[in-house]
């Protein structure tokens, strides 16, 4: 167990269970400490059962005997979800939002919402939520994150946990931006109230979208050719719900092509000669960053899981904290591993870099003391093994959904539910 010590500063995990007051005070197999690794390892190790996990991370106290599959379940109820939200927050601050801030670059960030389907249990439907379609409720519910992730490296740097009932703009107004940075949104986060906090926030907080096709607008000023400052009403209703609100609001609309498109984009990047159309046009390309982050999650960390372990809401929010920790544990290694042979983070290949990693930890309960720190040091100097080859420019497939084909009938919602 303390091998583990050099992935995640004890005095991390300590702080955030005092932080939600989950400190352990009865000597017991499987201390709070132990039980976050579990959580921990439940999305390190997906294809393990509980029990298995335990015994592969070395988790028992002092090398007691394995804690009974009940008690594993116990503790984890016991510990709930605030120790690995707080966690997670202490992890991206330290990691990922502490990065040095250059001036003349501005972080290129990304917000997008992703769910999580769990089992379909009568606590976790009534709690949770799930979905509707023009053919009754969808077979799961579900629970929905709102993330921020840097383009660059795939670092997550903040998340919000709800309900599927939760709408995104809803988590993402919780969402902690960061100075000297642009973020990409897609349309459905186009809200005055949500744009005028973001940029609001902090220092050099600026936001850039598509612009909606029925965008209602005047033009205050030209900027250059396909590029204007625009004026737009607030709406009567969004300024009700927030009487601060002005009557109208600016930003900076642009049109150029975009692989032999026309496209509009919306920002509040109003210097028009440190950021041009084609350049912010560009820029906007990396919103997809966000999505590969979440396939590393889903497809690689989760190895194509479509439904979570748990059946009861808060150990389905405490795992899903639990993977976004695992997620950032393992970008935090890749991004050293990067900066070892001076290629970008997104270089690294996530899929085979977790292999590695993980095997690393699955030598800790039969190696002498220090024996992970020596694995990790090792995977630094081997880091070149790990490097993808430059992605190919102007890459581009059609959006295309590949019909699955299975034996078995798509499960459904029972009629009397």
């Amino acid at each position: 167990m303390t091998e583990l010590g050099a992935l995640i500063d004890p005095l991390w995990i300590e702080q955030a269970l005092h932080a939600s007051g989950k400190a352990s005070i009865r000597r017991r197999k499987l201390p709070a400490d132990h039980a976050i690794w579990l959580v921990i390892g439940l999305a390190l190790f997906r294809h393990m059962p509980m029990w298995q996990v335990v015994q592969e991370m070395a988790l028992t106290l002092e090398g007691q005997e394995l804690p009974a599959p009940s008690s594993s379940v116990q503790v984890r109820q016991r510990l709930g979800s605030q120790p690995l939200e707080h966690l997670f927050a202490l992890l991206t601050q330290a990691w990922g939002r502490s990065h040095p801030v250059h001036e003349e670059r501005l972080r290129v960030l990304a917000v997008d919402g992703v769910v999580w389907s769990a089992p379909n249990s009568a606590d976790n439907r009534q709690v949770l939520g799930s979905g509707q379609t023009q053919y009754g409720p969808q077979p799961w519910p579900m629970v929905r994150a709102v993330c921020l992730l840097d383009t660059d490296s795939h670092e997550l740097l903040d998340a919000q946990l709800g309900d599927y009932t939760q709408g995104e703009l809803t988590l993402a107004a919780g969402l902690r931006g960061l100075d000297h940075s642009i973020t990409l949104f897609d349309r459905a986060y186009f809200s005055a109230a949500f744009l005028l906090d973001w940029q609001g926030a902090g220092e050099q907080r600026h936001w850039l979208m598509r612009a909606r096709d029925n965008l209602r607008h005047e033009v205050v000023q030209c900027l250059g050719a396909g590029d204007w400052l625009i004026r737009m009403p607030i709406s009567q209703r969004a300024r009700k719900l927030c009487p601060e609100l002005p009557s109208h609001w600016q930003a900076r609309l642009i049109q150029t092509e975009v692989q032999g498109k026309s496209r509009r984009f919306i920002t509040s990047m109003l210097d028009s000669e440190r950021f041009g159309a084609s350049q912010l046009a560009q820029m906007y390309c990396q919103r997809w960053e966000i999505e590969l982050g979440f396939r590393e999650i889903k497809q690689s960390l989760q190895q194509g899981a479509g439904v979570l372990r748990s059946k009861q809401p808060e150990l389905v929010k405490q795992e899903v904290w639990g993977v976004l920790i695992a997620h950032t544990l393992l970008r935090r290694w890749m991004r050293l591993m990067a900066q070892h042979v001076k290629v970008e983070p997104v270089r690294i290949s996530f899929h085979t870099a977790k292999h590695a990693i993980i095997g690393a930890l699955n030598t800790v309960h039969l190696a002498r003391a220090g024996a992970l720190p020596r694995h990790l040091q090792l995977l630094l100097e081997q880091a070149r093994y790990f490097v993808l080859p430059a992605r190919r420019s102007g890459r581009s497939f059609p959006r295309e959904v590949k019909r699955s084909r299975s034996k078995f009938p798509t499960k459904k919602m029972p009629a009397n539910s």
